[in-house]
């Protein structure tokens, strides 16, 4: 191994021995889905997935889904089917699954 590729391969290693505990960090940071506006059921993605604000069907309803990651009490909370927004916790859409 050259001289050159060594140092090459020691600075890669000693960078990428950097980025994993900051993605780590990062990874960890909680979600501002407070901050996030609630998702407007008029636009594509909510259309396309029938989401309504408020459900008609008690037992079915986002606070009670697998996919909705808000606190439990909260009127609203992140939805990884809509990245950067959060849903109502008494709304429904057609990907509703229950939770276990």
């Amino acid at each position: 191994m050259t001289d050159i590729k060594r140092r090459k391969f020691v600075s890669m290693l000693g960078a990428s021995a950097a980025v994993i505990p900051v993605s780590a960090l990062v990874a960890s940071l909680p979600s501002r889905a407070d901050d996030a506006p609630v998702v407007d059921p008029e636009s594509a993605q909510a259309q396309a997935l029938q989401y309504v604000s408020e459900t008609e069907i008690p037992e079915q309803m986002c606070s009670n889904c697998t996919l909705y990651t808000g606190a439990e009490g909260e009127d609203k909370g992140p939805c990884p089917l809509f990245p950067g927004s959060s849903v109502m916790a008494a709304g429904w859409c057609s990907a509703y699954v229950p939770k276990a």
